[in-house]
């Protein structure tokens, strides 16, 4: 039987049809964060402050995340205007989990020996927070003086602060990361001691949103208040200023002085980032080596300048410290 051509020519053919080549799949958003939960070290947040026109960035509130020898390190403002707390992190999947490196240990016994008789018992503070003994060992005969020499209304009141919620011992935070807003969540808490037992509370900004940061921010605690000023007509420190081009003052404690001969320069933070670098110190009847500079601050609330002050003798530079002042405007 004869096959038509056309159908002969059908069946030659169809072996040789190529197959619709598979969809592309759509290429995703450029990852412009460059961050995810495993190369967190190196990044710094800013938080972000709920406002009526939209979210404003808060650097009061920031986390720089740092590995040291293999272990992610946090350093954590928690809000203060002048502290900076160091954590160790964890992370497990999506969460990250950091926690105090301080122990704090002596407030630890202390919330113990509130409900125990007035007694530290290092074993058992130690069963009950899971911190190494050795912590409390070093501590838990001064707490226990302490106390045995408190009058009874005074070893009231200590219980009283001792077993509460509101006694802020360690400090804890988790962070989740959204890398589509390059944003990360954080969960801000506090850890204490109630009745014997380890119990943990939402600290200052609860759960809160930090975007990664565009400035190179300090993350450095200040301490020294007593050395700068925003000086007043009488030269002391004005707390309350308006907007404007706000003079700032600080100077040498005694024991930070050196020779005659040295010489003195500082940078000057404002509100955290670096703003003039190596500022000369001039030479004041009072005071001796003074710096006096010029920042300009236009947006109302708490606004905070450092000083990182430095020595140079001959021809060897050294860091004095940072000293701070803080004023609002109104």
């Amino acid at each position: 039987m004869r096959i038509p051509a056309l159908f002969a020519l059908s069946l030659l053919g169809a072996g040789c049809v190529p197959e619709p080549a598979a969809p592309k799949e759509a290429a995703g958003p450029p990852d412009t964060c460059g961050v995810d939960m495993t190369t967190l070290s190196g990044s710094s947040w800013i938080h972000l402050k709920p406002q009526a026109q939209g979210d404003k960035p808060n650097p009061m509130a920031r986390i720089r995340f740092d590995d040291a020898a293999g272990t992610l390190k946090a350093k954590y403002t928690a809000a203060s205007l002048g502290d900076v707390y160091e954590y160790s992190c964890t992370i497990q999947g999506k969460l990250a989990t950091c926690l105090e490196d301080d122990f704090h240990a002596e407030a630890w016994c202390k919330a113990w020996a509130a409900t125990h008789d007035g007694v530290c018992d290092p074993a058992a503070v130690a069963a009950a927070t899971g911190i190494p003994q050795a912590e409390f060992d070093k501590v838990a005969q001064k707490v226990n003086d302490e106390i045995k020499k408190l009058k009874p209304a005074e070893r009231d009141m200590q219980k009283t602060a001792d077993n509460s919620p509101n006694n802020k011992i360690r400090g804890k935070f988790q962070v989740a990361l959204d890398k589509g807003k390059c944003q990360v969540t954080l969960l801000d808490k506090y850890q204490t001691m109630v009745g014997g037992q380890v119990n943990e509370f939402e600290n200052v900004l609860g759960t809160a949103k930090f975007e990664k940061a565009k400035e190179d921010y300090i993350y450095e605690s200040c301490k020294d208040v007593d050395s700068a000023w925003a000086p007043g007509a009488d030269d002391t420190h004005s707390p309350v200023q308006t907007a404007g081009t706000i003079k700032f003052s600080a100077i040498l404690q005694k024991a930070q002085k050196g020779a005659p001969e040295c010489t003195y320069s500082a940078d000057v933070y404002k509100d955290w980032v670096k703003s003039q670098t190596d500022v000369a110190a001039t030479d004041d009847k009072k005071f001796g080596p003074r710096w006096d500079v010029q920042v300009p601050l236009a947006e109302a609330g708490k606004h905070a300048v450092y000083f990182d002050r430095y020595k140079t003798c001959g021809d060897k530079k050294e860091k004095i410290g940072l000293t701070c002042a803080v004023v609002r405007i109104d």
